[in-house]
């Protein structure tokens, strides 16, 4: 991929440059102000292959810092491996900005998707380790279900943890959304016929050791029994070791996505790029607090790479005791 940014006054003068200089199957990545003071300034993307017969204007570019770009991924603790591949893939794209370097092989690297939509006729299933956000994350999602238009429907397995059918309970008074139990797989399957279609379902399941392979087959039993997309909520600043053999553990099990959690006591993301690279899961969203009013956040490879960045610059101005990131907004 190749990534060419694009000055002008309105935006639609910069999507004419842009489908004038790439084409058609250009992708835009991301829309800001323009760093000129006026205007607008856009980055749009296009794979290598049809972009043999372009000419790409790299005399003028101002090019990216990749001393910058390596600070940062050193501060997340991104293990070797990861690293070398972001660095060696940003090193070949053609780009004149750092955050279009780092989002352009983020893009290529990891995988991305949309956060599961209120009218998916398929179950939710959410699955991790015990303390990382599931409940929360499943009220999130049925709220985002229910400003849709769409009836919400949550069926805990978690009622054994200390609190945990209160929890659901008052999610789901909150949310007017259906609540049902289930244990085990076999009333599960019952639970999600009682919903009818009308319903988007959320399986809120119980904390899972994934490295106990008897609750990894449990989540993958029940995965398939309930014909569910299974998705990982993991704690975004974990290990990034432990956090790379959690995802592909439970990869194993069926997950084929993540949503990252507890932005807001995080600092480095070097744990929720390893998931997403050691489990080969698509990044759906993110969620800052455990608060329902804290709605999740979409994300994409622009964006993470805005979060990544700036802590490289805080690195740099601050004492190690005064140490912070700077978050950029998403």
């Amino acid at each position: 991929m190749r990534l060419k940014s694009f000055n002008a006054k309105s935006l639609p003068e910069a999507m004419k440059l842009v489908r004038d200089t790439l084409g058609p199957d250009a992708v835009i990545l991301s829309t800001q102000p323009s760093e000129r003071g006026s205007g607008v300034r856009v980055t749009a993307a296009l794979e290598d292959s049809p972009l043999d017969d372009l000419h790409f204007d790299t005399a003028s570019a101002n090019y990216f810092d990749l001393d910058t770009i390596a600070e940062a991924l050193s501060y997340h603790r991104v293990p070797a491996g990861l690293f070398d591949r972001l660095i060696a893939g940003a090193t070949a794209l053609k780009v004149d900005d750092n955050t279009a370097a780092l989002g352009g092989v983020l893009d290529t690297e990891l995988s991305f998707a949309s956060l599961p939509a209120p009218l998916n006729p398929r179950p939710t299933m959410l699955v991790g380790p015990p303390g990382a956000g599931k409940s929360a994350t499943a009220a999130k999602l049925c709220a985002r279900a229910r400003l849709a238009g769409r009836k919400p429907a949550i069926v805990t397995m978690d009622s054994a943890k200390s609190g945990g059918l209160a929890q659901a309970e008052a999610f789901a008074r909150g949310l007017d959304a259906t609540l049902l139990q289930a244990a085990l797989p076999d009333a599960l399957s019952d639970a999600i016929a009682a919903c009818g279609d009308e319903h988007f379902i959320v399986i809120d399941t119980a904390g899972a050791n994934p490295f106990d392979d008897s609750d990894l087959d449990f989540l993958s039993l029940s995965g398939r029994t309930a014909r569910a997309e299974m998705v990982l909520v993991m704690p975004a600043g974990g290990d990034a070791a432990e956090s790379a053999e959690a995802a592909a553990a439970f990869r194993s099990a069926g997950a084929r996505a993540l949503i990252g959690t507890r932005l807001d006591t995080t600092k480095r993301l070097g744990g929720l790029l390893s998931a997403m690279a050691g489990g080969h899961l698509a990044l759906l969203g993110l969620s800052k607090s455990p608060h329902i009013g804290d709605p999740l956040l979409p994300i994409n490879p622009v964006a993470l790479a805005r979060m990544v960045l700036p802590a490289a610059a805080a690195k740099q101005t601050k004492s190690p005791n005064e140490e912070e990131s700077k978050w950029a907004t998403l």
